[in-house]
């Protein structure tokens, strides 16, 4: 666990004994992420938003979202979009477009698009810009408005005639929420939705307590919760993403030790560190979740219910949240810890099943399967009692 590593055991020794256990908790729910872990999901990702469209929704052309000086506009003053100089999670990013770009044909992908003029002459009908993570979201709108202050960008998707597409890799609810209302894009797609103080399997109280810390201990209180207060829970090997609570990431800070001991340095971390926590994941509490949710009997109920097939106790989950009134894919894989494909192929599963209607809501058998798993599995006693006298056959007891 993150608080068990050596640079846990240190930074944890920055706080009073009675805040430490509210620090070690925050670092032991934190995400981590392996590059080859980051890659395969990205890519995974992508292919399936390509192929999953429409023939007069192609060809698409993909681009890696970045940071741009504020105000720019594409293809105008020399900017381009093709990521220059080290890059980041941004180069790593846009080599994953560019596998893609390599892999399918150019009916349904572009390749190398790098002028307004190439996407009128191949007719280009989806921009796809991709990016590892989304924490407040800034980024990625920053980057679309970049796109549609060009006037002929602007024009095309106005007379329907190219879409802006987001894929990533994650986000955190906020982010989520705000970029799936917003009108930057036609569509976001999120793989893992979650991963922050919202989602967090924290009770109240322990929450309440996390929060104090994180606002006692941050060298600078507009930070304390992570760029826009987002608080995320999510690292990658590549990059420290700056929605990390600020105690997390921070160099200086107050200490009870007198000189604040880093668990992060800033946007990087120390590579034997992310080696001794290669995709950690924290301990998902299923009973706590459905108690969180008020569905004490059925957190009771699966305790005792050891042999039920994981594929039914997930389907049961799903039922419980949509009954808590969590219908939407992003809000059930947060709750459950699953990823959003995942989330949806279990709807559609519990829709083929009928317990769920198409707009994902509980049918009658959807109440009757939930009200089933609710009930503790029947206990029987046994009546038996041991003897110590002699066992002698009844049908011989007659016998000479």
């Amino acid at each position: 666990m993150p608080s068990q590593t050596t640079q846990g055991v240190a930074w944890l020794s920055n706080f009073r004994p009675d805040d430490a256990p509210a620090a070690q908790q925050l670092i032991d729910s934190l995400y981590f992420f392996s590059s080859t872990t980051f890659r395969q999901g990205l890519t995974k990702h992508l292919q399936t938003v390509l192929t999953d469209t429409a023939p007069e929704e192609r060809p698409a052309a993909l681009y890696s979202v970045q940071s741009l000086r504020a105000h720019a506009t594409m293809f105008q003053d020399g900017l381009l979009p093709l990521v220059s100089g080290p890059g980041g999670s941004e180069l790593i990013v846009q080599n994953i477009a560019r596998a893609a770009e390599r892999e399918f044909n150019n009916t349904m992908v572009s390749n190398q698009m790098t002028t307004l003029e190439v996407l009128k002459e191949r007719r280009v009908r989806r921009l796809v810009f991709l990016s590892d993570y989304a924490g407040s979201g800034d980024e990625a709108i920053k980057y679309a408005l970049t796109w549609l202050r060009n006037k002929t960008i602007r024009s095309w998707r106005s007379l329907k005639l190219v879409q802006l597409h987001l894929v990533l890799f994650a986000a955190s609810t906020a982010a989520h929420d705000r970029l799936t209302a917003g009108p930057w894009y036609d569509r976001v797609h999120v793989l893992h939705c979650g991963m922050d103080f919202p989602y967090a399997d924290w009770e109240q109280s322990e929450r309440k307590h996390i929060g104090t810390v994180c606002n006692t201990y941050a060298h600078s209180k507009d930070t304390a919760h992570g760029w826009g207060d987002s608080e995320g829970l999510v690292v990658f090997d590549h990059t420290i993403p700056n929605n990390l609570p600020l105690i997390v990431r921070q160099t200086k800070g107050p200490s009870v030790r007198g000189k604040w001991v880093p668990f992060f340095r800033n946007r990087t971390a120390p590579q034997e560190l992310m080696q001794s926590l290669s995709d950690y994941r924290p301990d998902f509490n299923r009973q706590r979740r459905l108690r969180a949710i008020r569905q004490p009997r059925l957190a009771t109920a699966s305790q005792l219910q050891t042999t039920e097939r994981s594929e039914m106790a997930k389907i049961i989950d799903v039922l419980a949240h949509v009954a808590a009134r969590r219908r939407h894919p992003a809000q059930l894989a947060a709750s459950l810890n699953i990823s959003i494909p995942t989330a949806m192929e279990i709807i559609q599963l519990a829709q083929r099943l009928g317990l769920l209607d198409e707009q994902t809501r509980l049918t009658d058998a959807g109440w009757q399967e939930l009200r089933r798993a609710r009930r503790s599995p029947r206990r029987v006693a046994s009546t038996l009692h041991g003897s110590t006298e002699p066992y002698y056959p009844s049908q011989l007891q007659g016998s000479r």
